[in-house]
């Protein structure tokens, strides 16, 4: 009988890994870091009779260890999308970057993401050792994201990494119409939350830049570099609004621009995304960002929650003028300035503290299912299979667990090392 043990993401959100064995056989899904310091990943694994390494989406939480997996076993495969094996190298290359070397891997390891991918493209199946067979099907979470499914001694176990059953502006929802399966390994982050409509949410972020900018301030948009940047450009641009105020991008963004442009096929709509990339001023140097702070003008840019990068230059420049808003497009994880600016109108950036006389408006577009959506999606999956229940904190597996066990399923919240037979 199989085993699947779980390295990490148990009650928690962060360095997500899980070991699928079968027989003399073992198949890696996911292996992340947790930002600390120092940063924390799973437990290492023996990679001498592991078959491959599978990686569910681009995010660091769920992929920022795969060099250092890769560098125990030169031959070994990295299975994903392509878009993700793209996304994946610039971030690691970021992340090593402003570690300043307190990761359990070297530079020249980097290069074994992309050296070492055998990209998979969605619906496409792959054996793997004598023991396992692999499909990716769509997650709906970002561009590039997976749903990863194994086939094993004739059951199939689903990993659904994060998902996001609700199309958005950037990426077709998650398939819904799954195979059966036996058992699914399911994360829970928003089991305890009930998402807006998105239709209101796009309406009253767009409704906030056009009133912002026609009175003559300036629009900061703080996003994420990866997905929620793109996202916000599409809503713009399907409302009319790249049109009529120039847009600038910045940051780590524009890397991601240019990837995505590369993989079309993992984007909902190429043609608006397209539309929307050429619509849009991306920003090159200083004088650049002097000249998007100017009247009427919109800036897209990370971090998502003002922890750093280009976001910081802008903030700088429009917190002390009433005419500018500053729009928060994702959750706030307690402790960033982002969070600290909703509560307090306030923010420590740079280690200095800014009072804001900036509009502050908040109009979260979450890129992961909701309470509802994840029981309805969960709850249609053929075969009746037994849940695990990762990724979320105590309270939200808990939470989705008791939902599933109501309905009449088997839902287990596991700790971190435990291993369970499947």
């Amino acid at each position: 009988m199989a085993e699947i043990t779980f390295l990490g993401a148990t009650k928690e959100i962060g360095k997500a890994g899980y070991l699928l064995e079968e027989q003399d056989e073992t198949l890696l899904v996911d292996y992340g870091v947790k930002f600390g310091n120092p940063p924390t990943f799973p437990d290492m694994v023996y990679t001498s009779n592991l078959q491959g390494v599978a990686i569910t989406h681009a995010h660091l939480d769920h992929s920022g260890g795969v060099p250092w997996i890769l560098s125990k076993n030169p031959h070994l495969s990295l299975f994903c999308t392509p878009a993700t094996r793209d996304i994946v190298t610039l971030l690691v290359h970021d992340m090593y970057k402003i570690s300043r070397g307190r990761l359990p891997f070297s530079k020249k390891d980097l290069a074994r993401v992309n050296r070492q991918c055998q990209a998979l493209t969605y619906e496409e199946t792959m054996p793997i050792g004598r023991h396992f067979e692999m499909t990716l099907f769509n997650a709906g979470h970002i561009p590039g994201s997976s749903m990863v499914s194994v086939r094993y001694n004739g059951k199939r176990i689903l990993f659904t990494g994060d998902f996001n059953a609700t199309e958005s502006r950037l990426c077709a929802g998650a398939r819904n119409n799954l195979p059966k399966h036996d058992y699914v390994v399911t994360e829970s982050t928003y089991a305890r939350r009930i998402n807006p409509d998105r239709e209101k949410i796009e309406q009253d972020l767009v409704d906030t830049v056009i009133e912002t900018a026609e009175s003559g301030g300036t629009v900061l948009i703080p996003a994420f570099a990866v997905g929620r940047s793109q996202e916000v450009m599409c809503i713009l641009e399907n409302y009319g609004v790249l049109d009529n105020f120039p847009t600038h991008i910045d940051g780590m963004a524009r890397a991601v621009n240019k990837i995505l442009l590369k993989h079309p096929e993992y984007v909902g709509s190429p043609r608006d995304f397209e539309s929307a990339m050429k619509k849009t001023h991306t920003i090159h140097n200083n004088r650049d960002r002097d000249a998007a702070v100017a009247p009427g003008n919109i800036i897209i840019s990370p971090a998502g929650m003002l922890k750093g990068g280009a976001s910081h230059v802008y903030f700088k420049k429009v917190h002390d003028d009433p005419r500018n808003a500053i729009v928060l497009v994702s959750f706030q994880i307690p402790g960033t300035p982002g969070a600290e600016l909703l509560a307090k109108k306030m923010a420590t950036v740079g280690n200095r503290l800014y009072k804001v006389t900036a509009k502050v408006r908040y109009h979260h577009l979450s890129s992961h299912s909701d309470a509802n959506g994840m029981l309805e999606m969960l709850s249609n999956i053929p075969g009746d299979p037994e849940f695990f229940l990762i990724h979320g904190e105590p309270e939200s597996c808990e939470a989705l667990a008791q939902k599933l066990r109501e309905i009449g399923r088997k839902a287990t919240v596991p700790e971190r090392n435990e291993t369970y037979q499947v």
